[in-house]
């Protein structure tokens, strides 16, 4: 970038915003200019760039009153490396954190991305149970999980999207691409099982661990070479003594399995 560009640009932002008010600013990933500084790992020139950048923001923001009906959000995953004056009153002084998609939160995003795909699977039915399968999933993971699906389905030349295929869609999103180039002895085969087994026995007796959904022996992503899937009863935010000791117990069990066949 070239010495004033990154300045120049923000004040052309601010400028346009409040001729064209009401009107909203998002920076996103504001971290790449607003970094703490001193604490960027820049050559001088350009670290002297960036600070100009985020000081012409510090700036324009400063300038702003209640009256001029611009809102100026800003979005980053490392809240940690702000600098401390974006967060000064005036500035970006609320904090809204947004985690995960709860249950509820994925049967939605489901329905969103559903509504551009072919299937003759009934929608509400459909988006419950695959927000039940998918714990965890980001939005952009869900994403992910219904564009694979329709791949899947377009490869085996299906007419519409099917619950299978939404199942190894997720299959592929949680364990990665299956590596059937990988070809393991008949022991090694047998060792893998006898390790998953042991995963899954243990998740299929023990009360408080969660049930078991599938298991498999076969070789994925980087490093896998089986995996036992579980499918929690909820979304869960606390565990007691009970869950964390089966829980344990369950991590441990293919190990055990391995050493006592």
């Amino acid at each position: 970038m070239f010495v004033g560009v990154g300045a120049s640009r923000v004040r052309d932002l601010f400028a346009m915003a409040r001729k064209t008010t009401p009107c909203i600013i998002f920076i996103d990933e504001i971290d790449a200019i607003g970094k703490a500084r001193g604490k960027a790992n820049f050559s001088n020139g350009g670290n002297d760039e960036r600070e100009a950048t985020l000081n012409q923001i510090l700036t324009e923001m400063d300038g702003f009153n209640t009256q001029e009906q611009v809102v100026v959000l800003a979005g980053t995953n490392r809240p940690d490396v702000l600098d401390q004056a974006l967060m000064r009153p005036g500035r970006f002084d609320r904090h809204i954190s947004i985690d995960r998609p709860t249950m509820e939160g994925r049967k939605q995003i489901f329905g969103v991305h559903l509504g551009k795909i072919v299937t003759n699977e009934d929608m509400d039915n459909l988006t419950g149970r695959l927000a039940a399968l998918t714990p965890g999933f980001s939005g952009a993971d869900i994403a992910n999980c219904v564009n694979e699906s329709a791949l899947i389905a377009a490869r085996t030349s299906a007419k519409s999207v099917a619950m299978i295929h939404f199942e190894q869609a997720i299959e592929r999103v949680i364990g990665g691409l299956e590596k059937r180039s990988l070809v393991l002895s008949p022991e090694e085969k047998k060792t893998v099982a006898y390790h998953e087994a042991g995963h899954a026995i243990c998740g299929w007796y023990f009360k408080y661990a969660d049930p078991l959904l599938k298991v498999s022996i076969i070789p994925r992503g980087q490093g896998a070479l089986g995996y036992a899937q579980y499918l929690p009863a909820g979304d869960t935010y606390l565990m007691n003594v009970n869950q964390l000791m089966d829980r344990m117990a369950m991590t441990l069990g293919g190990r055990n399995y391995i050493s006592k066949p």
